[in-house]
């Protein structure tokens, strides 16, 4: 399957809180537009919603989102396009998404790093 995305996602597990609830949801992955919330609290789809995510050791950030689509049964939750963070905030949000896709491309080089040291310590395998 072809992936048409503008912006990388990045796997994560940070909090986001929706409207209405006090509970903490679970945010799988993240892009520089849209976030992908585990819940199974059906918010219907084309509605603009203004939700918080918690980036650790930062704070609460408001977005401003529209939901474009739900889970599916094996994964329930809300894909969530972002259409506004605040103007002083989005700094943040840019920060904390080049950490993660640092983060992403350190997980990169490490695997590949335990390949080829997996070669070195066992030639005669090859």
């Amino acid at each position: 399957m072809i992936d048409l995305r503008r912006f990388p996602r990045c796997p994560t597990r940070i909090k986001a809180y929706l409207p209405g609830s006090e509970e903490a949801y679970e945010v799988l992955n993240v892009s520089y537009k849209g976030c992908f919330i585990r819940t199974d609290k059906l918010i219907p789809l084309r509605k603009m919603v203004l939700f918080e995510i918690e980036i650790p050791e930062v704070g609460v950030i408001p977005i401003y989102g529209l939901v474009v689509h739900h889970g599916t049964e094996e994964q329930p939750g809300l894909g969530i396009e972002i259409l506004d963070i605040e103007r002083e905030l989005l700094p943040v949000w840019n920060y904390y998404l080049k950490a993660l896709l640092n983060i992403e491309e350190a997980k990169k080089v490490y695997q590949r790093y335990l390949k080829t040291s997996q070669k070195v310590e066992n030639p005669q395998s090859e």
